[in-house]
């Protein structure tokens, strides 16, 4: 296959993907899962068997789906949740490593050590674009949601530090816990401050970009130098990446334009749409490697199994232990202490049901060396998790919250409609002020525009004070004004079809409309 080729090769495998999504969507099931099995398909009926490069992946893909998940964070959640998110991202990260290598080796005494170790970190980290998909179309706390996505950012980091130790016990280098321990604080700390410095550096140069196409060009580009830089320099490239893309998303709402951050979002959801969509159909295409190479020892795919089901039983099985006696059960009995936040018995089923792993982990046995102990039955392994998490776990996830029927408990804030009318008040406030100061406003303008924001006032008040029938109330209203949005697309379209406007005039009131469908929508969102 020739470099013209693969690009069509390419092409029509991201035309799959969006077919694909499109059946997931429909029939309700994790992209993930009908992506990874759509690219198995392929391999077993005759797609080409593809070698993905392991470093590539690490270097090129997981940069930016790292920085898209940072900057979107919720930073006051994420501190608020530290603990947890601490718990899972490392404790239980560890907890899994240790379980899976134990039982592994119970079952398989004659493998090495090193070769459950690495098994054990490759399958510890969950992958949080595999179950982000599920969490979005469930109604669910925010502590839940902000913890299940904080222990993503991070817990690639320690799985693969973990994963860089076992590698290394498999060679000449004598790991000890305390070289160990080192070599983590050296690898987090280094990766930290690559990351910061690289978010304030990309905070400062946004600011001063006025161009968005190239604001948003930087925002990719130091996705990858963070990474690379970090890596360079012996840190975790990792947390480098998220310590970065936290702080341009706590930066994002005073140093971006309002049309850089709309078109940035568009962006970064249209390119982690792409690089998803074609890791998971490339990891299914590297089935019929994986396969050939089973095939060619007759007890391989023997060997294979019986590595592979003890570590899906022990993984299984550490999340759920974890979870429950040193998340559920401290809160339980702690439940009376001011610094303890029960987790409730629902809340810790759909915390021990959402461990799906995904890229990272199959990256990672790709990436162990050509002689490392047992390699192939490691990737057999990772490759037989991976399915069997997004078919039982993924599979399910969302009938389990359907089932257990979680309640939303939000944190005492203010609501998003008293925020938007002590928001609007300020405005109001602020013309007032100006029309009695000044001398050169237009009264007309400014009469307009007192109107306006008493309206807007008036109805987020009356929404907030007086519940669910002045809500409805205010969302009739909405859709009105979403039909006269509608109206006026239509004479706009009949104006240029009659060759009463020019193109230049269509696009510029037409992207006045989408703007204002787009605000009336959002106030539409429950």
């Amino acid at each position: 296959m020739n470099n013209v080729q693969s690009f069509y090769y390419l092409l029509g495998l991201l035309a799959s993907a969006c077919v694909l999504t499109r059946v997931a969507d429909f029939v309700a099931c994790p992209r993930a899962l009908v992506l990874l099995v759509g690219g198995c398909c392929a391999a077993l009926v005759g797609g080409p068997s593809l070698e993905i490069d392991p470093g590539l992946v690490l270097a090129a893909v997981l940069p930016p789906l790292l920085m898209s998940s940072a900057f979107y964070t919720a930073w006051d959640d994420f501190r608020y949740e530290v603990g947890p998110i601490v718990s899972l991202a490392l404790g239980a990260v560890v907890f899994t490593t240790v379980v899976v290598a134990a039982v592994v080796h119970l079952v398989n005494p004659s493998l090495p050590w090193s070769a459950c170790f690495a098994l054990g970190a490759i399958v510890s980290p969950p992958d949080a674009v595999a179950a982000k998909a599920i969490l979005q179309r469930n109604r669910l706390p925010g502590r839940l949601v902000t913890t299940l996505e904080g222990e993503s950012l991070v817990n690639d980091a320690s799985g693969l530090l973990l994963y860089q130790i076992a590698v290394l016990s498999a060679s000449d280098v004598n790991i000890t816990v305390a070289s160990g321990g080192t070599l983590l604080v050296s690898l987090s700390a280094i990766g930290i401050a690559v990351g910061a410095l690289n978010g304030a550096l990309m905070a400062w140069l946004i600011a001063k970009v006025d161009d968005v196409a190239i604001g948003i060009t930087v925002t990719f580009i130091m996705a990858w130098a963070s990474y690379a830089v970090a890596e360079k320099m012996g840190g975790s490239g990792v947390l480098s990446v998220v310590t970065c893309g936290l702080i341009l998303g706590i930066c994002q709402h005073r140093i971006f334009a309002a049309a850089m951050r709309l078109k940035a979002k568009a962006t970064w959801e249209a390119a982690e749409f792409i690089l998803n969509s074609l890791v998971f159909i490339l990891i299914g295409l590297a089935l019929r490697g994986i396969m050939v190479r089973m095939r060619q020892q007759d007890t391989l795919l023997v060997d294979g199994l019986k590595m592979a089901i003890p570590a899906i039983v022990a993984t299984f099985a550490a999340r759920l232990i974890w979870v429950g006696f040193t998340m559920y059960l401290p809160g339980q009995l702690l439940k009376g202490a001011h610094a303890i936040r029960a987790w409730s018995l629902r809340e810790a089923a759909v915390l021990s049901w959402a461990g799906i792993r995904g890229v990272v982990t199959l990256v990672a046995a790709l990436a162990l060396p050509n002689g490392f102990p047992a390699r192939d039955l490691i990737v057999f392994s990772a490759f037989a998790l991976i399915i069997s998490t997004l078919v039982i776990q993924g599979g399910t996830l969302s009938v389990l919250i359907r089932l257990i029927r979680i309640r939303v408990v939000r944190r005492p804030t203010m609501s998003e409609l008293e925020a938007r009318s002590k928001t609007f008040n300020a405005a109001l406030q602020e013309l007032s002020t100006r029309k009695a100061s000044s001398k050169n406003i237009d009264d007309v303008a400014i009469e307009r525009l007192l109107d306006e924001y008493k309206v807007r006032v008036g109805n987020n008040e009356r929404a907030y004070r007086e519940g669910a029938e002045q809500v409805d109330v205010r969302a009739r209203q909405l859709r009105l004004e979403l039909e006269m949005v509608s109206v006026s697309r239509r004479e706009l379209l009949q104006l240029k079809d009659a060759g009463h406007i020019d193109d230049a005039v269509l696009h510029r009131i037409e992207a006045e409309l989408d703007f204002e469908e787009l605000r009336l929508l959002r106030l539409l969102e429950p």
